[in-house]
């Protein structure tokens, strides 16, 4: 089964290999970034959530919960689906499915509205990794991948640890909302680079 194009296949020069599999990397470690950050920044601003929405603790607890629950239930497809209509296409419809429910997710006006765009931007996100670390490694030779699995554990490392503060300075600067408004950019900057660069 082919799951992502090597430079060679895509016409491409022997040369812009080097340039082509660094930009596939980005674009990986780009999605992992907003993946992680996601698990972790809503947390913060469960107080100003359950203020705005008279949600519950219990109820809280399931807006991480929702976002989790949709990354598991998709990972498991994206082999399949990549197969079938190409890593790219899934890629890129990942990448439209997360922006789309974070925007809703940020404009929700009741607690189970939010946990249900929650829900659907697990799944839009679900696919990211597991379809990102699929087309970045099978660029790599067995030698060259100890150095990105490194880079790889840095961003894992960096995002748990930055997601408390940035998501503090949001919900003071501005509200609990951009916690969710804020993703459309990084999605959208993720879509042009999968659009423009993945073969």
């Amino acid at each position: 089964m082919q799951i992502a194009a090597r430079p060679q296949d895509c016409g491409l020069p022997f040369g812009s290999t080097m340039d082509y599999r660094k930009r596939v990397a980005a674009i990986y470690l780009l999605g992992f970034f907003i993946d992680l950050v996601n698990m972790f920044i809503t947390s913060v601003a469960y107080p100003d959530i359950g203020r705005a929405l008279h949600a519950s603790v219990a109820q809280l607890g399931w807006i991480s919960t929702a976002y989790i629950a949709g990354l598991t239930v998709v990972m498991p497809f994206s082999a399949r689906l990549a197969a079938y209509y190409g890593s790219k296409t899934v890629f890129i419809a990942s990448l439209l499915t997360f922006f789309f429910a974070s925007i809703a997710a940020g404009q929700a006006d009741s607690i189970g509205a939010l946990i249900a765009w929650r829900a659907l931007q697990g799944l839009g996100g679900g696919l990211l990794i597991p379809l990102g670390q699929s087309m970045t490694y099978r660029l790599y030779r067995p030698a060259e991948r100890p150095g990105l699995s490194s880079v790889i554990m840095l961003v894992g490392l960096l995002a748990p640890a930055l997601s408390p503060a940035i998501g503090g300075m949001i919900v003071d600067g501005l509200s609990w909302r951009w916690i969710f408004y804020l993703n459309a950019p990084l999605a959208a900057l993720a879509l042009l680079l999968a659009v423009r660069w993945l073969q």
